[in-house]
Formats: C-alpha cells, structure tokens, sequence
C-alpha cells in the first residue's frame, strides 16, 4: 500500500517508516518543510503541517490507499477534529484504512484492575483531556465507509528514546534516579519497534471501528525503571521519590500527573485477533543493557546488522551477570561454548574446559554473593571476524540493593566471545583483578 504518514520524523514515526517499508509498503511522509532527509526510507514527501489543518488540503489524493495519523496532537481540540476531517474525508466508501494514534493514559488510573482492556471507559488524566472525543471522531468514520482504527500505545521505549531517556538524563544530571509520585506506580510500556510492527498490522488487518492497546508489558514498577534508568546512566544508588509537588515544578502540572500515574494494561487482544508479536526486550532489559547505554564498536560496519550482534553480546553479558547475582550454577555454565572455553578467575586460577570451569563453579558459585555482588556493563566490542569478538566490561561491585560499594575497585572483565549455532557464547574469559 502507499501510506500517507503524519508525524514521519519523529521517534515513533521514524520506527514505523522502517517497518511499513520492510513490509513492502511505500511510505508518502507529510513534513512541515520541503528539505530532503536523506537516508529516511520514504518513497515521497508532501509538505503539510498538522497545526494548519488548511493544509491538509490535497494529501490525501486518490493514490494514497491508507492514512496513519502520528503527529501529536495540538492541544486544540478543534484543530484535531479538522486535521481528522482534512485527512480521513478524501477515504470516505473506499473502505481504505485510517489508523489514529491515541495513548493509553485516555484511561486514567486503573486503580485496583488488572491489565484492563481495550472495552475499559476511558477517564482520561487532564494532559489527554479531550483525546477520547477524537478517538470517537475517528471511529465515526466508520459510517462514512472509512475503515478507521484507534491505536493507544504505552509508555514507549527502545532505541535510546522517549519517556526511559527522560529519567536516563534526570539521573545523570542528578546523580541519583528518580521516579515521580508513589512508589507502587507501574507503567505499561512498549518497545518502539515492537509498536510499529503493531501499526503495520492495524493498517493490513484491523477492522473498521476497532481499538487497540500497544503494550508489551501491562506494568512495570516505575521504581525499577527508575534503578534501570539510574544503571544506564552509571548511577548506582536507591532511586529517590520526587512528591508530585516537585514533579510539577520540574515538568509542568499536566506532564508530572502523567509520570504519577499508575496503571495496568493488557495488549492481549491485538496479539490474538491481529496476531501481533511483541519480541523486543522488555524495558528493564533495554535501559540495562541496550540502547540507552552506548557502546563503542570496532571492525564492523554501522548498521542493523552490527546493532543487532552487538545487542546479543550484551544480552550475554546480562546472562553472566544474572546468573552471578542469583548463584544459579546451570545457567552460568550456559554462557560457555563446550568446546575448549578458557576461564582465568579473579584470583588467577586459569581454568581449562568446560569441565573443569563446571567443577569449579558448582564449588564456589553457591554462597559466593550472600554478603554482596557486582554488575556487569559492555563498554566496548571489537569484532576480530562476523563470529568472534573481543569484549571489554566495567565490573561494579554493589550490595544487594543494588547500590555501589564506593570502597572497592572496579573490575575490568575481557571476554573473548564467539557465535556458534546463531548463539553467542564465551569462548575466553580473563576476570582476575588488577590493583594499581
């Protein structure tokens, strides 16, 4: 299909071009300036600003086979009801898709409600305020002979982006991580690319006059994002609790209420009717060990491709260290090869096969961390070829809380890593510590 799309620059938009474009549809991007952007997987560009619904006028032509609706929103509602005129009128008895994006705090708190779903009435917080009147604008469409849809994504994360970047730089700049209102708040969330995939299956599939929930994970304790953000940012320390007060003087009275606010959300219904399949790691996983803390890599090229090694590697390096923390003996010895893997431990034991790696650790895993434990970041990735790396790690020893113990040395971990089967997995390992 040749899909006009609202909002083509931004973070959500910019996922969702990728993803419509690898599904072989072509991509039309509505900008407010005529400038080209190379390197944007787009098959043209219209010039036209959501702000001025006037606009609109002639983007939609008879070419245009669907309409993904991405911009934000103006803050006018009658600006919003006359952008949903100008782009959803020229669609009316074709039966062509128009996909509006909306946003799950149109609920509201969820309160004591578990994963509500996409038939929960909205009671939308004061920053959407009006956002359900045109999600039933949209949805009136329907009449009209437009097959209209209504997306509302989660809390969106991934690719070093959205609101997870926010308490990434909040806790690098205040060298402790942060969250907003209670502790007991969760958010929703959802991988950026994950919720494109979610918009190219809406604008295929869905059927006229439905809703649907982007969210990978209903509720994620805003706590622990708080501990992850602080982690990606190299802050190790308890996450502190900014009173609502503060928030608002921080962000603003509307944004801060968002950032308080607690809910639960199912996606379900968009994975069993529209056969969505959110894959990418969860929020806590990403902020650890992906996008938000680079990573400096050698001898392959910038692309997908070497991003998506070099995500493994780090998920490997996790395993190490979640392994570690929680002396679970199998699936520390799950990150070696079997073959010939060499480990040198922090007190300079060389340890030879995997055999004698799997009696050594069976003896000292269990117990190893009862006083304290450490983490475990890629700082850099030297491919050496396509299946082998070299990787250096920063070692921090913390407390179970997760705090860092000023008083002792970091550690300087070198893994020489090796793809077998489509795997990663440690080939060498050099761990003995070095004092100056």
């Amino acid at each position: 299909m040749k899909v006009l799309l609202t909002g083509a620059t931004g973070y959500i938009g910019s996922a969702v071009t990728d993803h419509l474009a690898a599904a072989g549809h072509q991509v039309v991007a509505l900008t407010r300036g005529a400038e080209p952007q190379p390197g944007r997987a787009w098959h043209a560009q219209l010039v036209g600003d959501t702000a001025d619904p006037a606009s609109l006028a002639g983007t939609v032509t008879s070419e245009i086979e669907a309409v993904i609706h991405l911009a934000p929103p103006s803050g006018d509602a009658d600006v919003d009801t006359a952008v949903i005129e100008a782009l959803a009128a020229p669609l009316r008895g074709t039966g062509r898709p128009f996909v509006y994006t909306s946003g799950v705090w149109v609920l509201g708190a969820t309160g004591e409600a578990q994963e509500v779903g996409e038939e929960s009435p909205t009671n939308p917080i004061d920053i959407v305020g009006y956002r359900p009147r045109i999600e039933r604008r949209v949805l009136a469409e329907v009449t009209e002979g437009v097959r209209a849809v209504v997306v509302r994504p989660g809390i969106v994360y991934g690719r070093g982006g959205g609101i997870p970047a926010i308490l990434v730089d909040r806790a690098r700049r205040q060298e402790v991580p942060e969250y907003y209102g209670e502790e007991g708040v969760r958010w929703p969330t959802v991988h950026v690319d994950d919720l494109a995939e979610l918009f190219v299956a809406a604008v295929e599939r869905a059927e006229a006059g439905t809703v649907w929930h982007g969210v990978g994970e209903s509720a994620v304790p805003v706590r622990d994002l708080a501990r992850a953000a602080g982690r990606a940012a190299g802050v190790l320390a308890t996450p502190h609790a900014v009173p609502a007060e503060q928030a608002a003087e921080i962000f603003g009275p509307l944004f801060a209420d968002a950032l308080a606010l607690d809910q639960s959300v199912s996606g379900a219904a968009a994975r069993t009717a529209l056969g969505w399949r959110p894959g990418r790691p969860g929020v806590l996983t990403e902020l650890v060990s992906g996008s938000y803390r680079p990573v400096e890599v050698f001898g392959a090229p910038d692309g997908p491709e070497t991003d998506a090694e070099v995500a493994a590697i780090r998920l490997l390096v996790a395993e190490v260290e979640y392994a570690q923390q929680n002396e679970e003996v199998d699936r520390f010895l799950g990150v070696f090869r079997r073959e010939d893997p060499v480990w040198t431990t922090g007190h300079g034991k060389r340890l030879s096969g995997f055999e004698e790696i799997a009696a050594f650790t069976r003896k000292v895993l269990p117990g190893a961390t009862a006083e304290s434990t450490a983490v475990y970041d890629v700082e850099r990735v030297l491919f050496l070829r396509p299946d082998v790396a070299a990787v250096n790690v920063r070692q921090q020893p913390v407390r179970h809380d997760g705090t860092r113990i000023a008083d002792r040395p970091e550690g300087r971990p070198f893994y020489i890593v090796v793809k077998e089967d489509g795997t990663w997995r440690v080939g060498a390992a050099q761990n003995t510590i070095a004092v100056d």
